[in-house]
């Protein structure tokens, strides 16, 4: 065989070699897409199935002692709510039965004053200390009614009749004044803070169609006012 012919030869038998070699060395390697083994010594990446149960028991144990302490505190309230609403219906029932003991005893001192002039006119006289006494009371009524917003309404004699304050008690023919004016007035009236709490009774000035003569023989109620009838 002619010497460029056995180097030819020579160098493709060596080629075959090298490549049965590589293929050897594969078939003994790993895997194709196989993860690379870890080094010895390196530290676990994920943490083990035992580790992550633990770690959710740990969770779910501080999540019930958190839902527990929420249940407790909504059941504190409940109670708190409750024994409020029933101190309050309480205190409302007292002050609605107790609301008038404040006049009631500021009261018993005329009653007692009272008491003291009866006694008085029973030990005979002129009767003048019975006077000075029922004048004594009449003051001390007066000014409780006032410490309680309890004010007398002006007298509205000479001026025109309000129907919002005053009640025509009667109608009456008057030369000396225009009609509708207050003539005289029969009962005061009284104003509760800014409550009225009784309208004035008085009488008033009416034409001759309104009051005609034989107005004082009787009287009838129409519409609220009571007016003359012949």
């Amino acid at each position: 065989m002619p010497k460029d012919d056995e180097g030819e030869f020579g160098r493709m038998s060596n080629r075959r070699d090298e490549s049965a070699e590589r293929t050897s060395g594969e078939a003994l390697g790993k895997p194709e897409g196989a993860p690379d083994e870890p080094r010895a010594g390196a530290p676990s990446e994920a943490p083990s199935a035992e580790a992550r149960i633990a770690e959710l028991e740990e969770r779910l144990r501080q999540k019930s002692e958190e839902a527990a302490a929420n249940f407790d505190r909504y059941l504190r309230a409940v109670a708190d709510a409750e024994n409020l609403r029933k101190r309050v219906q309480r205190e409302k029932m007292e002050a609605i039965r107790f609301a008038n003991e404040t006049v009631l005893r500021d009261l018993l001192p005329i009653v007692d004053n009272l008491e003291t002039a009866l006694e008085h006119a029973g030990l005979g006289g002129n009767g003048k200390s019975v006077v000075e006494g029922v004048q004594l009371i009449l003051r001390l009524f007066r000014d409780l009614l006032e410490r309680h917003g309890v004010k007398e309404l002006g007298d509205p004699t000479g001026g025109s009749f309000d129907p919002e304050t005053q009640e025509a008690a009667d109608v009456q023919a008057s030369e000396k004044v225009k009609p509708n004016t207050v003539i005289r007035q029969q009962m005061k009236g009284y104003r509760y803070h800014d409550r009225l709490l009784r309208p004035a009774r008085v009488v008033v000035a009416g034409s001759r169609e309104t009051a005609e003569p034989g107005e004082g023989e009787g009287t009838q109620e129409s519409g609220g006012t009571k007016k003359s009838t012949h």
